[in-house]
């Protein structure tokens, strides 16, 4: 026996134990229905994937235009020929498609027809007959993804089908199962790793391994369902969404010349057609006032993109197993979010319901769902910002400057002094005496008159303590961070102005987001969660430039930030080195001047959210 029989021989056996009696335990109909029931195991090998399809004869009355006779009867001859045509109708009408969505060509390796009686087959009975025919479609590598599709239908689409699908993988216990009607299709993920479990595994082991598939796809496990995400920031409210291009086929007029794909020349159409669909089904209240969505993003991924925060590169997209990630922004009119409503309002045969999980700052995860069957005011979903979670003002750090030292000189009363002296040398006799005692009198007359004060040339200016220096620059640099939480580019410069001298505003707010843009997840800028310093070191006097009272000093910090996207977590822990000067300006302390000396990145990683 070849290898090949050898499988099928397995799978065989497998299939009939499972499914043992299911098709022979249908009670016989009354009378004919015009719907195509069939049952479809696939066993997938690393190297072909087997497709045995069990239908009843009645299907060759519905799509090979098989007529009855004046007695109700389909002759023999033409059922043969019904069951050969079948071979060509299931290759086109079922189909496997790789990841990029391309198809597998197969062949009809066996067929077991029913049994033919020589007069035929009444037409009430076609039901009490089945066929099974086996489908090959060979692969050149194991594939990682499958996508199969059925469009069991007529030309004009009047009879519908249901598919019962059964698929296992070789070499594990994990069989996935499903529903298919006309026009639907399911994805199924493979591991040809061999990390696999056995059915007595415990269910310590089974939580294990199914959490090490979600983290494999980023909590993305599930290639045909809806999924929602809901972030509520300080600042805005984004609502990231995620649907199977063939879920809106069936709602949305799609054109596309290839049945199959949808080219990027065509994509833009369909995102004018996304943007009509959503514009309106998601009213959404920022404190009280409703607030218009912004499309940020509608990219088309196909099933190798597993991180959706990433810009997707343009390409043709298969409309059995592509998706679309559609992220709606919603910001605030204020300086925060205080209290916010979101609704889903509109929903389709293919999207009854809409399953969100909701991310609200700074750690409230709760999951809400939309429903075609709730009442209306079921679907609103309502949050409030807890007051100790609002973001408070940036404040301003007085600059409280003792004066400096200073030597006042009477410099009229000296002049007097001297001119005294002079007439004493150039003078003679009483009048040397007059002269000399007059201008010494207006000396001491003008000494409160006329002075200038003059930097003490013994006495230094009273210089910031260490502590102190490094009070001030942490409340300054820290209040640079915090500027960020503010939204809008007009508030962050509106808090940025607190502890950043006017000259510098620019500069600061383009170097820490350039610092916190994570470049692999298309420039999102991440959120700060923390700011650690290290040491903070007040320059001496003698190795500044910088006059008194201003001061410099060098230190380190690290800052961790976050990006949060479709239900993960992307982490950053950056550390920066830098020189900075802070002086007074308009009666604050402000950071006037930053030189970044060092940077380095500490750790990156990537982790799900835990439900």
């Amino acid at each position: 026996m070849s290898a090949k029989h050898a499988i099928a021989a397995l799978y065989t056996l497998v299939t009939l134990i499972s499914q043992a009696g299911s098709l022979q335990a249908r009670p016989a109909p009354e009378s004919r229905h015009p719907i195509s029931v069939t049952e479809t195991d696939v066993y997938v090998t690393r190297t072909q994937a087997i497709m045995r399809i069990r239908l009843f004869a009645e299907d060759l009355l519905l799509f090979q235009g098989l007529e009855p006779d004046d007695q109700d009867m389909i002759s023999a001859e033409d059922l043969s020929i019904g069951l050969q045509l079948h071979r060509d109708f299931l290759l086109e009408k079922v189909t496997l498609r790789d990841e990029l969505g391309e198809q597998y060509s197969g062949n009809v390796t066996d067929l077991q027809p029913f049994e033919i009686p020589p007069n035929g087959i009444p037409t009430t009975e076609l039901m009490l007959h089945t066929a099974t025919y086996q489908l090959t479609f060979p692969f050149e590598e194991p594939p990682e993804f499958l996508t199969l599709q059925q469009d069991i239908s007529d030309e004009n689409f009047i009879f519908p089908s249901e598919m019962k699908l059964t698929l296992h993988q070789a070499g594990t216990d994990v069989t996935y199962t499903d529903s298919l009607k006309a026009g639907s299709s399911v994805t199924v993920r493979f591991d040809w790793s061999g990390e696999q479990l056995s059915e007595d595994a415990s269910d310590e082991e089974w939580k294990e391994w199914f959490e090490k598939q979600r983290e494999a796809t980023l909590g993305i496990t599930s290639y045909s369902s809806v999924y929602s995400f809901i972030y509520i920031e300080p600042a805005e409210i984004r609502h990231e969404v995620l649907v199977p291009l063939a879920t809106l086929k069936t709602f949305l007029p799609l054109k596309h010349a290839d049945p199959a794909f949808v080219e990027v020349s065509e994509q833009e159409a369909v995102r004018e057609l996304i943007r009509n669909w959503l514009q309106d089904v998601n009213p959404t209240t920022i404190n009280g006032a409703s607030v218009p969505p912004e499309f940020t993003r509608i990219d088309f991924y196909g099933l190798d993109l597993r991180d959706f925060a990433r810009q997707a590169e343009e390409r043709r997209v298969s409309l059995a197993n592509g998706r679309v990630g559609i992220i709606l922004t919603y910001r605030t009119p204020d300086d925060s979010i205080r209290e916010a409503t979101l609704c889903w309002n509109k929903f389709h045969a293919s999207l009854r319901k809409v399953q969100s999980v909701v991310f609200a700052f700074p750690d409230d995860l709760q999951q809400f769902e939309f429903s075609r069957f709730n009442t209306p005011e079921q679907n609103i979903f309502r949050w409030t910002c807890p007051p100790e979670h609002l973001p408070s003002p940036v404040a301003t750090i007085p600059a409280d400057v003792p004066p400096s030292p200073t030597l006042r000189i009477p410099w009229l009363s000296s002049v007097c002094v001297i001119l005294a002296a002079g007439a004493c040398i150039v003078a003679r006799g009483s009048r040397r005496l007059m002269v000399a005692g007059g201008l010494l009198v207006a000396g001491a007359v003008t000494w409160n008159l006329a002075a200038v004060a003059v930097d003490h040339p013994w006495q230094r200016p009273p210089e910031l303590t260490s502590e102190e220096s490094r009070e001030i620059f942490m409340r300054l640099h820290s209040g640079m961070y915090r500027g960020l939480d503010f939204g809008s580019e007009d508030r962050i410069f509106d808090a940025l102005e607190r502890t950043v001298d006017g000259t510098l505003l620019e500069e600061t707010y383009l170097q820490l987001r350039e610092s916190l843009q994570l470049r692999e997840q298309g420039g999102a800028v991440a959120r700060v969660r923390s700011v650690e310093y290290g040491d903070i070191e007040l320059l001496p006097r003698t190795e500044t430039s910088e006059p008194w009272p201003a001061f410099q000093v060098r230190g380190s910090w690290t800052v961790a930030g976050t990006v949060e996207h479709w239900g993960h977590i992307h982490e950053r822990r950056n550390q920066f080195d830098a020189l900075f000067t802070i002086e007074p300006k308009d009666g604050d302390w402000k950071i006037s001047r930053m030189d970044i000396e060092g940077q380095s990145q500490l750790s990156a990683k990537t982790r799900l959210r835990k439900f």
